[in-house]
Parts: structure tokens; C-alpha cells; sequence
């Protein structure tokens, strides 16, 4: 569920509940420089630059690993920066929001990805200097966070075919590069195989539901939802989860769908179960699974526990 249908959402904050606070004086930067424009010119510099031309004292780092970019987390959460911000693209964004939410710290965005779900959310601008701008002169708002299994997603989460697909993308970003049309490739290339059911027992605020599904997707970024024509928006603005179930479908079936969605968008589409809920339990068969979280994979113990958590996470957004 990567491609993009053309946008329907406002971006601009205007769902977010705003916050006082007073301008920031220190700004912690981390850089994942596998991302987008950081691998092309001395982002650092620039934004270092940027920063102490407005009075504030930035401290930069550039990671180039996972683990680096873990260790720069953890300095962010004890450091004394006013705000957080993550350069790149949501899979990184959605690591340092972990930190900010349980520090209290505000995340400040500078979108790098390929297609930046999360920042078009808070209507932050793709553009390097106008996102910068945003974070040393725009608004504090918060935002709603999804939370599965203690992991913490702005976007959304999935199990079964979804991490295949991510899978398949990051080997093809592999062999011909980062771009939109080597993410839909990758969805074309995973679809084409039979896919493998899930038999799931769902506890959804306490209801017990049993499905049979291939995918199981978790959505909290009501702008996304927007852009594949999806039900659920009023789950996500309501501070809710909204869950998509799919039916037990062929590879045929699947492709039928996901071509009607692309053109169509997936609103009415009866071989999509659309649920909202604020809290859901999902047992699976294995007792460790693949999960996808804001396009990384991780791998969970069963049940997994997903639950929203309401304005949990304090946000740079632009000053209106």
C-alpha cells in the first residue's frame, strides 16, 4: 500500500490540538544519511548553519546504521535539547518519535523519504530550508500515536503481506535505486505469488473476532488513508485505530483489489473489512511474527497489543 492516489486531505494542522511553548534554544538533529537528499550534499553543515543564524544551538549527528542511529537516540533523550528532529524518511522519523514521547520532547521533521507520509500529515514542506523554518519558527501541536507491542508507529503497521512487500522493496531499492516506481514494482513483483493466510483472533475493545486473512494493516495517518481513498478517516480524527482486514484472497484476487483500489480507491470495497478501535489484541498461530512498522520490519512476539495513544506526541508544525 505504498503508491500514492493524488491527496484529498488539507495538509495543513488544522485536526491537531495546539500547545504553548516557549521558541527553542536547543535543537538535537540526527541525520540518517542513507536517506534521500542527505546522501547528495553536506545536509549538516547546512542545517548547523541554519539554526545558529536564529540564535539556536544545534548539536548534529549523521548516522550511517541502524546502530548509530540508536545510539543518537538514546543521547537525544538524555541531552538537553529543546527538540528532537528527524532527517529522513518515516522509518526514521517513527524511531525518534519513540524517544519523544516518552521524554516529553518535541519532534521537529525534515522529510528525506521517498514519500513522506507523516510530514504531509502535519503539513511540514518537503523542501529543506522551509522545513527547517518550521522548526525554528513554527507552532508545538499534538498528535496521535499507534503503539503495538511497546513500539511506537505514526503511520502504520501491518503483518502478512505488507512486510513482504517491504521486503521485496528493499531488495529492489537494492539493485535499481530509492524511488516510487521501484516501490510499486516491489508490490507488483509480491503480489504476483500465492500469498500465505493468516488465522487471527482479534480481541477489538474487547470484542473476540476470528478471521482468516492475508493482511492485517493498522492505520493511524488520517492523510495516507486520504491518498488510497480508504474508509476510516473518522476513526483516525477520532483518535482511534483503524484496522483493515482483507478477505482470504488469491494472488488473482489480490491484484483485482489492489488494481480497483489504485483507479477506484479502496472505500467500498467488500473484500476489505474496515474496523476502528482504540485497543486490539491480535493472536496469531506463530508465536514470533514479522511486523511492519512505519516501513521497517521488526519481529514480534504474538499476541501483539496495539493500542492509540491520544496526543500522546508533541510535534513541530507550521505557524499559522
Amino acid at each position: 500500500m505504498q503508491a500514492a492516489r493524488t491527496p484529498v486531505r488539507e495538509t495543513t494542522p488544522d485536526r491537531l490540538a495546539p500547545t504553548s511553548s516557549a521558541p527553542a534554544r536547543r535543537v538535537h538533529l540526527i541525520i540518517n544519511a542513507r536517506s534521500g537528499l542527505a546522501r547528495h550534499e553536506p545536509l549538516g553543515e547546512r542545517a548547523r548553519g541554519y539554526f545558529l543564524a536564529r540564535g539556536i544551538q544545534p548539536q548534529v549527528d549523521v548516522v550511517h546504521s541502524a546502530e548509530q542511529l540508536h545510539d543518537a537516540i538514546r543521547r537525544s533523550a538524555s541531552g538537553p535539547s529543546d527538540i528532537v528532529v528527524a532527517a529522513g524518511g518515516d522509518g526514521t522519523i517513527s524511531a525518534v518519535a519513540t524517544t519523544a514521547v516518552e521524554t516529553g520532547k518535541v519532534l521537529g521533521v525534515l522529510p528525506l523519504g521517498t514519500f513522506n507520509y507523516f510530514a504531509h500529515r502535519l503539513g511540514v514542506p518537503v523542501e529543506t530550508d522551509r522545513a527547517l523554518g518550521v522548526i525554528a519558527g513554527g507552532r508545538v501541536h499534538t498528535v496521535s500515536v499507534g503503539e503495538v507491542n511497546g513500539h511506537i508507529f505514526l503511520n502504520n503497521s501491518s503483518i502478512g503481506l505488507y512486510p513482504t512487500v517491504l521486503r521485496q522493496r528493499e531488495s529492489t531499492y537494492r539493485r535499481i535505486g530509492r524511488s516510487q516506481m521501484a516501490s510499486y514494482l516491489s508490490a507488483a513483483v509480491a503480489l504476483a505469488r500465492p500469498p500465505a493466510h493468516m488465522t487471527l483472533e482479534l480481541a477489538v475493545d474487547g470484542a473476540a473476532l476470528l478471521r482468516t486473512s492475508p493482511l492485517l494493516f493498522v492505520g493511524t495517518n488520517a492523510h495516507q488513508l486520504d491518498a488510497f481513498g480508504m474508509k476510516g478517516t473518522e476513526c483516525v480524527d477520532a483518535g482511534l485505530l483503524a484496522m483493515y482486514i482483507t478477505q482470504p484472497l488469491g494472488a488473482r484476487g489480490l491484484w483485482t483489489l489492489a488494481l480497483s483500489g489504485l483507479i477506484k480507491g479502496f472505500g467500498d470495497m467488500p473484500d476489505l473489512e474496515t474496523l476502528c478501535a482504540r485497543e486490539a489484541v491480535v493472536t496469531t498461530r506463530r508465536k514470533r511474527i514479522r511486523v511492519a512498522v512505519d516501513g521497517e520490519i521488526l519481529r514480534l512476539h504474538s499476541p501483539l497489543r496495539y493500542r492509540s495513544r491520544a496526543d500522546a506526541l508533541r510535534v513541530m508544525v507550521p505557524a499559522i
